[in-house]
């Protein structure tokens, strides 16, 4: 499967998040990404590709 999330990518889950920035990918497969919370606070996850989608 090609990837189609590149970093610097901006993303959201499919269920809903804030605006998020693809980091890189992990070696398992997974995206990480960061996003800055209701406080500003940067937080980081792994998300794999099927949960995401780019932002428009």
């Amino acid at each position: 499967m090609e990837n189609i999330l590149k970093r610097g990518d901006v993303v959201t889950l499919k269920s809903g998040s804030p605006n998020m920035t693809v980091k890189y990918k992990m070696q398992d497969g997974s995206w990480k990404c960061s996003w800055f919370d209701s406080n500003y606070e940067l937080k980081e996850g792994n998300f794999t590709e099927e949960q995401l989608i780019i932002s428009k």
